[in-house]
């Protein structure tokens, strides 16, 4: 275990991985990361773009479905994907089983074009979850509001949810509250087995805000944001809904820090990890980030507890109730159309190879 994650997870954080390749699996590095301390794993389409992109590790598996009569490039990938995402289940499953399923989960995305599309999105998630066949996979459902009756069906099928790009408070509480209401399906001796977390997407809020706010105010709005959502948290997962729940077992859908690598180079690079270690939450880093975190020495305190009144005037000072808002609706409509964009990419690089047939 790397010295510096064992600081954060002894603040009551995981780190996970937001990246994820057959490369990587292939040749020890993910099981390196784990052992330093990667306790889970998160993807999404331009992580896989970007795999697939440079990467020859598919090639034969592309050739082997090809060869096999398969033409359609979203099967193809989705035959790549599942295999990724079983074999890196499998090296987080003794964590997973260690923590009691608390912890040594593996995302997936549903199609990003099916964000809107609550009937396609909850049969992708079934398929995804009944293909990869592992009890610590997580199925992404994007926090829209045609996403949020998916999250509720899935959880009560006993399947575990990432909700992703999650940007405003407004949302989040509809997804935390959509996976109280899935638990509330579930039988009671299910409802142990069940796992979600909910992710909070950080450093896209500043890269919007620091466009239109003074100064001295950049650089801190995401991170009073995230800390708002968590006393929002707490107070959710401390009332009678879901207290009556915990008795028999659930667990708490826990927030999930996205997009942590910093977008302005004058900001620290761990900035978004230093502000954000606290209790019952998991933050997900890219490579690089990691990499800041094992390789340096830094000091870890629980700042997620601190006053709420401080933050909620650090964003009344930066921006009015409707600004805030419209920026985060517009985050919401722009990350879909990014992933959109990554997914049609990737498509589009396994045509090339349909039709060039490796």
């Amino acid at each position: 275990m790397n010295p510096e994650i064992q600081k954060i997870n002894k603040l009551g954080q995981s780190i996970w991985l937001d990246s994820i390749s057959r490369g990587i699996i292939n040749n020890g590095k993910l099981s390196s990361m784990i052992s330093e301390g990667i306790s889970g794993i998160t993807s999404n389409p331009a992580i896989f773009q970007k795999a697939l992109s440079s990467e020859d590790t598919y090639d034969e598996d592309i050739k082997s479905l090809i060869n096999s009569g398969e033409n359609n490039a979203k099967n193809i990938f989705q035959n790549l994907s599942i295999k990724d995402i079983f074999d890196a289940c499998e090296l987080l499953k003794p964590l997973y089983e260690k923590t009691n399923g608390r912890d040594g989960f593996v995302s997936i995305e549903i199609d990003p074009k099916f964000a809107n599309d609550t009937k396609n999105s909850i049969n992708e998630g079934i398929y995804l979850h009944k293909s990869i066949g592992q009890p610590n996979v997580m199925i992404k459902v994007p926090g829209t509001e045609a996403g949020m009756p998916v999250i509720e069906h899935l959880i009560s099928l006993g399947i575990n949810v990432n909700v992703t790009l999650l940007f405003s408070r407004s949302m989040y509480k509809k997804a935390a509250n959509a996976y109280i209401n899935g638990l509330n399906k579930l039988s009671v001796n299910k409802i142990n087995k069940i796992n979600s977390v909910a992710s909070f997407f950080i450093s896209r809020i500043d890269t919007s805000t620091d466009k239109v706010i003074d100064e001295k105010s950049q650089g801190k709005v995401a991170i009073s944001n995230a800390i708002l959502a968590y006393n929002d948290y707490k107070k959710i997962f401390s009332e009678e809904a879901f207290s009556k729940l915990e008795k028999h077992g659930a667990n708490k859908q826990r927030l999930l820090w996205a997009s942590t690598s910093i977008k302005n180079p004058n900001y620290e690079k761990l900035l978004y990890v230093e502000k954000l270690t606290g209790p019952e939450t998991v933050n997900t880093v890219p490579e690089n980030v990691y990499k800041e975190i094992i390789s340096n020495t830094n000091q870890y305190e629980d700042l997620l507890n601190s006053d709420s009144k401080y933050h909620q005037q650090v964003i009344t000072n930066a921006l009015d109730e409707n600004d805030m808002e419209s920026i985060t609706d517009e985050l919401l409509i722009d990350g879909i159309r990014l992933f959109e964009e990554a997914f049609d990419s990737l498509l589009g690089e396994i045509k090339n190879k349909i039709t060039d047939r490796l």
